[in-house]
């Protein structure tokens, strides 16, 4: 009986030593939303009507969001990863219940970030089948519209991607703003 108590609370301490091991793990890449962020809509038909002025407006209203998505630590994450945190969610949230700490590994933003990526790619399709002119991005030699082209294979309708073609897509989206001229 007694070695029996000692060995419960020997498998407790240590399911809450692995829990903390794999909450610190979790916690070294971190998504802390400051507000909690919209997530962006699909382009609409009536904003097919937009002049380029208004385009560019959106275009800029978005990546606004998705700028504050991405200071609060927010990353897409391919199918794999998903799969891999659903799984080790298997383990952590009974282990969280256990020392009576309930938690779970979440979601790093990846759902509202994707989004919002969409919706930038929709509204740089509208903008260019309108003709508008092209604006000058933070990618070196770059347009958005040229930075279209490069987004359009990153951004696939169905299917999923590897994590260098979504680090690809970050780094190119990170510079779709023209650059800030000095004073």
């Amino acid at each position: 009986m007694f070695t029996g108590a000692i060995s419960a609370r020997f498998a407790v301490q240590c399911c809450g030593i692995v829990l903390a091991s794999l909450v610190s793990a979790g916690c070294a890449y971190r998504y802390l939303p400051t507000i909690d962020h919209p997530m962006s809509q699909a382009v609409r038909p009536k904003e097919a009507a937009l002049d380029c002025e208004q385009l560019d407006l959106a275009i800029l209203k978005v990546d606004t969001v998705r700028w504050v998505i991405r200071d609060d630590g927010g990353k897409l994450e391919t199918g794999e990863e998903r799969g891999s945190r659903y799984a080790a969610n298997v383990f952590v949230i009974p282990l969280s219940l256990a020392i009576r700490h309930p938690g779970y590994i979440g979601e790093q933003g990846s759902a509202v970030l994707d989004a919002a990526d969409r919706r930038i790619l929709g509204l740089l399709r509208l903008k260019r089948d309108r003709g508008c002119p092209p604006r000058e991005t933070s990618e070196h030699g770059m347009t958005d519209l040229q930075m279209l082209e490069a987004l359009e294979p990153l951004i696939p309708e169905k299917g999923e991607l590897d994590r260098q073609a979504f680090d690809r897509r970050t780094s190119l989206l990170d510079r779709l703003r023209p650059p800030v001229s000095a004073p």
